[in-house]
Formats: C-alpha cells, sequence, structure tokens
C-alpha cells in the first residue's frame, strides 16, 4: 500500500548537511554493499513491498548515488536507508503511472497479427510479379492503384487516350494477375 503522506522526492540523493565521513574509494563502497546489502534489501520487500528483483535494482540505483554523492556522509547507514525509502516510494508512485499487463497475457495476442507472415509473403510476391512486367505496364498500374489517378490522369501521364489507358490498366492488371498465380502455384 503506498503511503499517502509519502513527499514527491526524487530517489537520487536525500538532503543531508554537509558532514564528515568521507567516501575512501572503491573498496569502501564494496564492503558498504556486502555490511548493507541484506538491510536496504529488507526496507525495500518488505516495508514498501517492491519486489525482490526491483529491490535490487533500487538498491544498486542507491548506491550509485552514494559514489556520485558530492557531499560528505557522516551516517552512512542512516544516508543509505534513507534513500532506499526515497527510492522505494519513487519506484511506487512510478509504478502507479503505468498499467500492468493481465496475468493472462500470453493467452490474447494482436488480432492485426494473426496475418502479418501472410501480408508479408504476399507483398513480397508481389513485387516480384511486379518485377516481371514491362516497365510501361508496371507504370501504369504504379499510377492508376498507388497513387490512386484515374484512366484519364494516366492517359494523360501516358501521353494517350482515356479509352487506350482504360484498356492497358486492364491487361497489365490481368498480366501481374498471371504471373502472381504462376509464382504462387504449387508444382507437383
Amino acid at each position: 500500500m503506498l503511503d499517502p503522506n509519502a513527499a514527491e522526492v526524487p530517489p537520487v540523493v536525500p538532503d543531508s548537511p554537509i558532514e564528515s565521513g568521507a567516501l575512501s574509494g572503491v573498496q569502501d563502497v564494496g564492503a558498504l554493499y556486502e555490511q548493507y546489502r541484506d538491510l536496504l534489501l529488507h526496507v525495500a520487500c518488505r516495508k514498501f513491498r517492491v519486489p525482490d528483483s526491483d529491490a535490487e535494482n533500487l538498491m544498486q540505483e542507491v548506491f550509485l548515488a552514494y559514489m556520485q554523492a558530492e557531499t560528505r556522509v557522516e551516517n552512512t547507514k542512516a544516508w543509505l536507508v534513507a534513500a532506499m525509502c526515497n527510492a522505494s516510494r519513487h519506484y511506487w508512485r512510478q509504478q502507479s503511472r503505468s498499467e500492468s499487463l493481465p496475468d493472462n497475457i500470453t493467452d490474447h495476442s494482436d488480432p492485426t497479427s494473426h496475418g502479418l507472415a501472410d501480408q508479408f509473403a504476399t507483398s513480397l510476391t508481389l513485387r516480384k510479379a511486379l518485377r516481371y512486367l514491362q516497365p510501361r505496364c508496371r507504370e501504369t498500374l504504379y499510377l492508376h492503384y498507388y497513387e490512386g489517378r484515374s484512366a484519364n490522369d494516366v492517359a494523360k501521364e501516358l501521353d494517350t487516350t482515356s479509352r487506350y489507358a482504360e484498356k492497358l490498366i486492364h491487361n497489365c492488371l490481368k498480366r501481374v494477375r498471371e504471373i502472381y498465380f504462376s509464382i504462387t502455384a504449387v508444382k507437383r
């Protein structure tokens, strides 16, 4: 359950006065990590009910913030516990803004993806069939079907009559269908 009295504070570095104990090196952080790991995991998992895997990530963020802190920390244990509390609160604020997926998500699939492989195969086959056409037929079909131009517009583009453009569209479409069916035909 979220704490309604929790203040909106980023989890990075809690406010603390400049203190006298100094971080002397990476070895100290390793020792601190081993020393306070169980305590920080307990704070996140038991007090704030953060899942174990996420608590481990939060703890690493807290130690990263500790290493990047420019202020000196007098009471390291208190600083780390406070930072873990802030990180856990921030975690739950972020979680409340996102919607979780249902438990039975594997039973559902995207309806648009059902025929995706078939659509892709059809598209590739159609491209191959169009490559077998004469350039004039390919251009005619492109103008009419892809650009959505009328037979009159196609006739103007190809510098011919509209009646011939209609016939050209019809014949080219018939030819590409023949090529398509010959490519997709199952041979025994």
